[in-house]
């Protein structure tokens, strides 16, 4: 090839090669704009909102036994533990309760409590395989005298170890309110120390039985270390509530699936 045609094709070759490399580039001072990946990957996560209040569900018995609203069919509890699957219900601990009243911790979008009271043998034959089922935390609070007998310390590591709490229900599950400050001390610390050697925990949640307190009750729970406590009074638990005195929805047979539903959504939900 002549050297003149050699030279100038090698001219217009550079000059081409500079002109694509000038259009690529960001005009001067200014930042190449980023990609949307990186403008997603960029983006502040913004924390959402605590919630307005907690529904705690109190069960107690699961079986079939008319006229004792204090039982729920094994239909009818497998059917409200599908609803909270299905409808994106999480289930929370009592150190998840704690934290949202005291300001602290994340929470999921949709929180529910389920508490089982008494310690029978259906709350480990029956709910605890429903549970585990979905993978739901739960918290049992169980009379120390109890525990070891219609409920074996063996099973209830078990239960521990499948998600469900071990509270204290008093050591005999008597009315507190009616004990003298004496007997009160004794149902308190006798359960606490049960609870602590035989599962290998610091109790520190308590339930009151048949929702019995006065405020001795409330000073020896505080004396002793305990950091929440619930009742059988209705309603949510809402943050600025006293620790010691949380409410409970309660749950039994008349509880059909629209209102358990309501239970969920509202905190003014209809008293049955």
């Amino acid at each position: 090839m002549n050297r003149k045609l050699l030279l100038g094709a090698l001219i217009i070759g550079l000059i081409a090669v500079a002109m694509v490399v000038l259009q690529s580039a960001p005009p001067s001072g200014k930042a190449p704009a980023a990609s949307p990946v990186s403008r997603q990957e960029n983006k502040p996560v913004v924390k959402s909102l605590p919630p307005a209040g907690i529904p705690v569900l109190m069960y107690h018995s699961i079986g079939e036994e008319k006229n004792n609203d204090a039982v729920i069919a094994k239909e009818r509890f497998a059917e409200q533990m599908a609803f909270l699957s299905s409808h994106n219900f999480t289930p929370i601990s009592l150190d998840d309760l704690y934290a949202y009243l005291n300001g602290t911790g994340d929470l999921p979008a949709k929180p529910v409590m389920l508490t089982f009271d008494d310690g029978y043998r259906d709350t480990y034959e029956v709910a605890l395989p429903i549970l585990k089922q979905y993978g739901f935390k739960s918290v049992l609070f169980i009379p120390a005298t109890v525990a070891g007998t219609r409920l074996s310390w063996q099973e209830l590591r078990e239960m521990k170890a499948a998600g469900m709490e071990i509270g204290s229900h008093s050591l005999t599950h008597r009315d507190l309110g009616d004990m003298s400050p004496a007997e009160q001390a004794v149902e308190i610390t006798k359960s606490k120390e049960l609870l602590d050697s035989f599962l290998s925990q610091n109790t520190r949640y308590f339930c009151y039985p048949n929702g019995s307190y006065n405020q001795e009750t409330l000073r020896l729970l505080k004396l002793h270390g305990f950091l929440l406590s619930v009742t059988i009074d209705p309603g949510w638990v809402k943050t600025g509530d006293e620790p010691l005195t949380l409410k409970r929805i309660w749950m039994g047979n008349t509880v059909d699936l629209a209102h358990f539903e309501e239970r969920l959504s509202r905190s003014d939900y209809s008293v049955l």
